[in-house]
């Protein structure tokens, strides 16, 4: 084996135990907090005694970790990571797009609803504090990427008209879903998580099919890149006191 075999070997070897370090961490920390309750766990857990029962040291947890909120902001990027991997799955058994996004949609709801509401409002929390990521993190990423791939694959299928960004789309699917999840954490109605998620993705679909065909996104981009003129800006209107 060469000298640089072995290193690459080593390398990943060891980012092989990095992550199964920090899952043990997870795991251990969601099953004290589900033990002692969320209401409380959370906050009466401590780093030592969540290194402990991963058996691992408490340097190790730090190592990881900077505070308990991170292993929350964790769990959520795990969750969109598997929608993501389950948006693939679907794309490859084919169908349309409102019947992958339906497939996996279900299957994120089943996954939600088993976690404890008071939980779902601390990761809410969590992630609402540490605001917007700037950087493209390979391993860390919202559920706009798993939109965008199958809106992606629509377009490129003729189901979606080419003015529309997927990209930008797969925005607001992630917008609405993390509104619908806000509302049915917070209980601040009866929302019925997968019924309301069905219905305001059908008015997303229904609205992207029947964009007009010179419709520009953004700044008329679209528009411009048939050769047609720029659209006339409209100026601002002065703001009201």
């Amino acid at each position: 084996m060469s000298e640089a075999n072995g290193g690459l070997k080593r390398s990943l070897l060891a980012q092989g135990r990095s992550r199964d370090t920090r899952q043990a961490i997870i795991k251990a920390a969601l099953e004290l907090w589900s033990e002692r309750g969320y209401d409380t766990g959370i906050d009466d857990t401590t780093a030592e005694e969540i290194a402990a029962r991963a058996g691992v040291a408490k340097a190790t947890f730090y190592l990881h970790f900077a505070r308990k909120d991170d292993i929350l902001l964790e769990t959520g990027w795990l969750t969109a990571k598997v929608f993501y991997e389950d948006a693939l799955k679907a794309l490859l058994e084919g169908g349309p797009a409102e019947q992958v996004i339906d497939a996996i949609t279900v299957k994120l709801t089943r996954r939600v609803e088993r976690v404890p509401r008071l939980a779902l409002q601390r990761m809410l929390r969590a992630q609402g504090a540490a605001g917007p990521r700037t950087v493209d993190d390979p391993d860390r990423f919202g559920f706009r990427r798993a939109f965008a791939v199958i809106l992606l694959h629509a377009q490129q299928g003729g189901d979606l008209p080419r003015t529309v960004s997927p990209d930008s789309l797969g925005r607001m699917f992630e917008a609405q879903l993390m509104a619908v999840i806000r509302d049915w954490a917070l209980e601040e109605d009866d929302t019925e998580l997968l019924a309301t998620l069905r219905e305001r993705f059908a008015i997303l679909l229904a609205g992207a099919r029947n964009l007009p065909e010179d419709a520009s996104w953004p700044g008329g981009r679209a528009r411009r890149a048939r050769g047609g003129p720029r659209p006339a800006r409209t100026p601002a209107h002065p703001t009201t006191p």
